[in-house]
């Protein structure tokens, strides 16, 4: 099967809402996005970007330089060679990562579409037909804490994540109206490795209280040691995992170090890692729940495909009108009584509306 050509799309939509978090703060939506075009069959992938859409362009078309014009028999085969080109050039994360991502995540789309099969088809033989969902991520920047609450319970979904990492006064405040406001419904802290390991421990007992489902990134993503630290004999459930490449997820899994593994399918390595990375912390006892977070709906679709392949305790999903969701992929996502209806078609099982892409490209 021959890969005939990789295109790359930089979109970028300004935000409406202030979101600031502990470590971070959003002014875009933006993404790139990847069309494939592999024995005469398209796909669509998406490339995370948070800093520069441009950048991760050009490393969308060096994979693409190299792929273009050569057989490979799936998806795998091409991610192995390229992968192995950056092992060799010690570009194994960031950008490279991200834009190796998005292309695979495009092969397996054409790939599927070729076939007839959907990418959850792909990987198991039994797949669910819906995946639960909860809300991520309420910011207090927003608007009230209150206010987004009703919007989510009006949704009917699961639970919620909340944006944390201002300290631990402050977080707190905020977990307690959360918690106020929807006394069961699930609710995970995400503080995005705003805190070293002394502060997350202290955090984490001041949280107790609050019944969290998930203590999220409490220290930086590259902190094994810090994670480490905070295993050992945690109350609070820990989950990590967004900000984790390929060659990442083996320590902290075998290891312990976290109760929920959360990669980011656009950014890990792609479809393949990520289902990877859900079969091992299964056997490990681990719970699943990909991050999707200000991504597009095609991570959606993809993260939604492994959910449903390899199960999940839940899948983030945006109800606050990322664009890059509600009017990038027209009637998906299906969203009732807290589940998402995977999609039945082959492939990703969505459709990109062009004029969408066209009428965001980044400048």
């Amino acid at each position: 099967m021959p890969v005939e050509s990789v295109e790359a799309f930089p979109l970028r939509v300004k935000m409406k809402d202030r979101l600031l978090a502990g470590t971070f703060r959003y002014e875009d939506y933006q993404s790139v996005l990847v069309k494939t075009v592999w024995d005469g069959v398209p796909g669509w992938g998406e490339a995370m970007t948070r800093f520069s859409p441009e950048a991760t362009v050009g490393m969308v078309r060096w994979v693409g330089r190299r792929l273009e014009g050569r057989d490979f028999p799936g998806p795998a085969a091409a991610w192995e060679d390229v992968y192995r080109q950056f092992r060799v050039r010690g570009q194994t994360r960031g950008i490279a990562m991200e834009a190796l991502s998005g292309v695979e995540m495009s092969l397996w789309d054409a790939w599927g579409r070729a076939k007839g099969k959907s990418v959850s088809g792909l990987l198991s033989a039994r797949s669910a037909a819906r995946v639960p969902a909860y809300a991520g991520s309420i910011y207090e920047s927003r608007g009230p804490i209150s206010e987004q609450i009703e919007r989510i319970r009006s949704f009917g979904l699961k639970g919620v994540k909340l944006k944390i990492g201002f300290g631990v006064t402050k977080d707190t405040r905020i977990l307690a109206q959360a918690r106020k406001r929807w006394d069961d419904g699930m609710m995970v802290a995400d503080a995005n490795g705003a805190y070293d390991s002394k502060s997350a421990s202290k955090a984490m007992k001041a949280f107790e209280r609050f019944r969290l489902a998930w203590f999220e990134e409490p220290v930086p993503s590259d902190d094994f040691d810090g994670y480490f630290a905070l295993a050992k004999g945690r109350r609070v459930k820990v989950g990590a995992g967004e900000t984790w490449f390929a060659g990442d997820f083996h320590r902290p899994l075998s290891g312990g170090l976290v109760d929920v593994v959360e990669p980011s399918v656009s950014r890990c390595g792609g479809i393949a890692c990520e289902a990877r990375v859900a079969r091992e912390a299964s056997k490990k006892g681990i719970a699943f729940s990909p991050m999707v977070g200000a991504n597009s709906a095609l991570s959606l679709a993809a993260s939604m495909h492994v959910a449903a392949a390899l199960g999940t305790i839940g899948v983030e999903y945006d109800v606050f009108d990322n664009p890059l969701v509600s009017q990038l992929t027209p009637g998906f996502p299906e969203l009732s009584a807290g589940e998402i209806a995977v999609p039945r078609g082959p492939g990703l099982g969505v459709d990109v509306d062009w004029r969408f892409v066209k009428a965001n490209l980044a400048g």
